[in-house]
């Protein structure tokens, strides 16, 4: 997954939206909304390049392109990661409970099994622990004391090694679905990693700034990103990465398609 709890929200609440194809109706713990897409996405599929000292893009980066696949209530199925020449690299194979809460996520490289996250609900639904298990079975590290928003985002978490010694914290804040604000913390309670997001008008990351703490030295990073293109639904087809400095460092360009209209 792109971001390890972002795919982990909750809720059956619903609400209508006009897909372009036919009225939906999308839930709030659906990738739809999370990932802030317009329409009955089936398919989204995203390629980086990398920008000379002109803001010119040659050919694509040789490292990846990110094919996701969708059900037709907006929940991921799949996510692949091919390199330039469509080798799979990366295959994440998601499950879901009845009323689409995140139930697992399976993930192989280079056609093998890597790891499996497993995510237990109560009998309200909610979410209560998460476990990653090896590609033999063994618990790589879990997660206990999950609590969520009013929309169902997990907020914050707590996390154990294998043999149940304390070693990490999280606390996470959403708007719209868009995770905006992330700590992570050690055991000791020292915080390690930070970010906050800036959203635009249409509810797009417009700028992040991360700090990354390590034993000896702090990174803060800072990139802004503009929108550059649009298809008929209302998706972003371009979106330019800048850093600091206001040098664009990347360019993605997503395709989609759309479930038909019934």
């Amino acid at each position: 997954m792109k971001k390890l709890f972002l795919a982990i929200a909750t809720t059956a609440f619903l609400f209508a939206c006009n897909s372009g194809e036919k009225e939906a109706v999308v839930a709030k713990n659906s990738d739809w909304y999370s990932q802030n897409l317009k329409g009955m996405v089936q398919t989204m599929e995203q390629s980086s390049y990398t920008p000379d000292s002109t803001g010119k893009i040659g050919e694509m980066d040789s490292c990846c392109i990110d094919l996701d696949e969708f059900d037709e209530k907006g929940y991921m199925l799949k996510s692949v990661s091919k390199d330039s020449k469509g080798t799979i690299t990366w295959e994440n194979t998601m499950e879901h409970y009845e009323k689409g809460q995140d139930k697992s996520f399976t993930t192989m490289k280079d056609g093998k099994l890597r790891s499996t996250f497993n995510i237990a609900i109560d009998e309200n639904g909610k979410y209560t622990s998460a476990q990653s298990l090896d590609s033999a079975g063994k618990v790589r590290f879990y997660y206990t004391d999950l609590t969520e928003d009013e929309d169902g985002n997990v907020t914050s978490g707590k996390g154990y090694n294998p043999d149940s010694t304390f070693s990490s914290s999280f606390a996470s804040e959403y708007k719209n679905g868009e995770s905006v604000s992330n700590t992570s913390t050690d055991s000791t309670g020292k915080v390690t990693f930070s970010s906050k997001s800036e959203l635009n008008d249409k509810g797009y990351v417009a700028k992040r700034t991360s700090t990354r703490v390590g034993k000896d030295s702090t990174t803060i990073t800072v990139v802004t990103y503009t929108y550059d293109s649009f298809d008929e639904t209302g998706n972003w087809t371009q979106r330019t990465t800048y850093d600091d400095k206001g040098k664009a460092t990347k360019v993605d360009k997503r395709t989609y398609t759309y479930f038909k209209k019934e």
